[in-house]
């Protein structure tokens, strides 16, 4: 994993460092979707083959984290298929 620091400029805008585009493979006119979390902010390149899978992986996120805050939880084990974790935290 590559880490490096950057500065937001005057107009709101952040440059990616040449060494970390280079190692996601970012080229000009790649897309993000960008989230703001408790003001840790994240890109994730949007790729159209991935776009529904994650879109639904942050609802799922959403919706656990819901449920953590009111105390529901469970268990899984590292064992587990992803389809069985799912599966718990669908229920």
């Amino acid at each position: 994993m590559e880490v490096s620091i950057t500065k937001i400029s005057e107009n709101g805008q952040i440059v990616i460092p040449s060494e970390i585009r280079k190692d996601a493979g970012i080229k000009p006119s790649t897309k993000f979707i960008v989230f703001n979390e408790g003001g840790n902010i994240m890109l994730k390149q949007i790729k159209k083959e991935a776009l529904k899978e994650d879109m639904m992986l942050i609802e799922k996120i959403k919706k656990s984290e819901e449920q953590i805050k009111e105390g529901k939880f469970v268990k899984a084990d590292a064992s587990m298929s992803d389809e069985k974790i799912d599966d718990l935290l669908m229920a």
